[in-house]
């Protein structure tokens, strides 16, 4: 084939290899567009879902009712109470309902918009529907009327103990396990007050949420080591201290040496006395000191040590 040819045939075949690397150019650059947008998406989704949750968990947290492992070992007028206040904080709020002119002043609130509410934050596990006459709501000045079917709620505020922030969301098949931090409210106030960042946590609960059609309900709040969420999250404290182990040498005992040596004068004949024999003068010779086994500082106690000739 001449040289023509072959140059003919090298040009053919630059074309098509040209689009395949254009075509995979496209491709590599696609790929990394979708990677960057999934991942940048994911880590919104998870500030939303954040940001979610601790709405959820507001009216519940506020009143820091006390841990459960299961529902049914929970004390359900702390959870009737986080519905009650679940209704009150909703956009519907209360001005739908009227007030009661009885010996107790309050809004009248119906028992069946308590309920909606309660399913909300605490599913179905409890039957709350046959419980309204049963539950002792008098430490949260809420009063039951049996006639009315319906709550009469205090028209006074309240402050809240806590409010949760959620540092990790963990699913587990159909289940949300979430790690709450709880702020005081106090501690929110001086925050604002001395334009502080959102002060630490005064505790930690891990709370589970499940899946109910569609939705999450709070099935468990269980009380946690603050050190375990810690542990995964970035320290805003300063590092401790750590103990640095240095080696340093150890100083091994010299062995001194003596011996004789003959005096001589400046043109560097002997020195001989009297009788002829010749003058001698003792000579200490010390070596230099030499390093032996490491030994580290942990060893090493603060006392000094010095060496006499």
């Amino acid at each position: 084939m001449s040289e023509k040819n072959q140059k003919r045939g090298k040009n053919k075949l630059a074309f098509p290899i040209g689009i395949i690397i254009l075509i995979l150019a496209v491709i590599g650059a696609v790929s990394t567009v979708r990677f960057v947008s999934d991942s940048v998406k994911k880590m919104t989704d998870n500030t939303v879902d954040k940001l979610k949750y601790e709405q959820m968990l507001e009216p519940v947290v506020m009143f820091d009712p006390e841990p459960f492992d299961d529902l049914n070992q929970a004390d359900v007028s702390q959870l009737l109470n986080s519905a009650v206040w679940a209704l009150l904080m909703s956009e519907e709020g209360t001005e739908k309902y009227p007030y009661s002119e009885g010996d107790v002043f309050g809004i009248i609130v119906p028992q069946e918009d308590i309920e909606k509410y309660f399913v909300s934050l605490f599913g179905t596990e409890i039957d709350i529907a046959s419980m309204h006459a049963s539950v002792d709501m008098s430490a949260f000045d809420i009063t039951y009327d049996a006639a009315l079917k319906s709550y009469i709620l205090p028209i006074t505020g309240v402050e809240s103990a806590y409010t949760p922030k959620v540092y990790e969301i963990e699913k587990k098949g159909s289940s949300v396990i979430l790690s709450v931090g709880y702020i005081g409210s106090k501690a929110w106030a001086q925050a604002a007050d001395e334009g502080y960042e959102a002060p630490e946590p005064d505790k930690y609960m891990k709370i589970t949420l499940r899946e109910r059609n569609g939705g999450m309900y709070i099935a468990s709040i269980q009380a946690v080591d603050g050190q375990e969420i810690i542990g995964s999250m970035p320290s805003t404290r300063p590092p401790e201290v750590e103990t640095v182990s240095e080696t340093l040498p150890v100083l091994t005992q010299p062995e001194i040496q003596t011996s004789a040596v003959a005096v001589t004068d400046e043109n560097g004949e002997e020195v001989t006395d009297e009788s002829g024999v010749a003058v001698t003068e003792i000579v200490t010779v010390v070596p230099e000191i030499t390093t032996g086994e490491e030994l580290t500082t942990e060893g090493v106690t603060e006392e000094s040590t010095t060496e006499e000739e």
